[in-house]
C-alpha cells in the first residue's frame, strides 16, 4: 500500500486531487457479482457443476475441493438450490441414522456378523457398527456380532 500512497501523493501535487483520485479508482479492482473467482458469487458454470456432483452422489468434501468454496458456501448453496426445487432436499443426518440401523439389524438377521463388512455394506465406519450393535441389544466380541 506504500507504493500506492507515495504515487497518490505524487500525483495530487502535480495535477491535483481529482486526478490523484482518479488514478486511484482505476488501481482499484471491484468484484462484480458474476465474477468466477470470487468466493461470494456464484457463477453459472460452478453453479450447474454443484447440481451435477450433488446428483452424482459426491460428497460435500469432494465438492468443495473441485468448486473452491468452502463447506459452509457449498450448504449454503444446496439449501438454496432445494428451496427453489433444483435439487432434492438433503436427508437430514438423523434420518440416515435411522436408515443404516436398519440396514444393520437387517443384516444381522440375514446372518453377517463381520462388523467391517456391515460397516462396507452401509457405508459407515466400524465404530458407528458397535454404536448400532449397542442401540439394538446385540453384543460384539472380537469383530463379530454375537446372534
Amino acid at each position: 500500500m506504500t507504493n500506492y500512497a507515495t504515487e497518490f501523493c505524487r500525483l495530487e501535487r502535480s495535477k491535483g486531487f481529482e486526478e490523484a483520485c482518479v488514478w486511484m479508482q482505476k488501481q482499484v479492482k471491484p468484484e462484480t457479482a458474476g465474477r468466477e473467482g470470487s468466493d461470494r458469487f456464484w457463477s453459472d458454470i460452478k453453479t450447474q457443476a454443484l447440481i451435477t456432483m450433488l446428483s452424482d452422489g459426491y460428497g460435500i468434501d469432494e465438492i468443495s475441493a473441485t468448486l473452491g468454496k468452502t463447506i459452509q458456501q457449498i450448504y449454503a448453496k444446496r439449501r438454496l438450490l432445494a428451496s427453489n426445487g433444483v435439487v432434492s432436499k438433503p436427508v437430514p443426518p438423523s434420518e440416515i441414522k435411522k436408515q443404516r440401523k436398519g440396514q444393520f439389524i437387517e443384516l444381522v438377521e440375514k446372518g453377517e456378523n463381520n462388523v467391517k463388512l456391515i460397516a462396507d455394506k452401509i457405508g459407515c465406519s466400524t465404530t458407528a457398527v458397535y454404536e448400532y450393535a449397542k442401540e439394538t441389544g446385540y453384543e460384539i466380541k472380537s469383530g463379530r456380532v454375537m446372534i
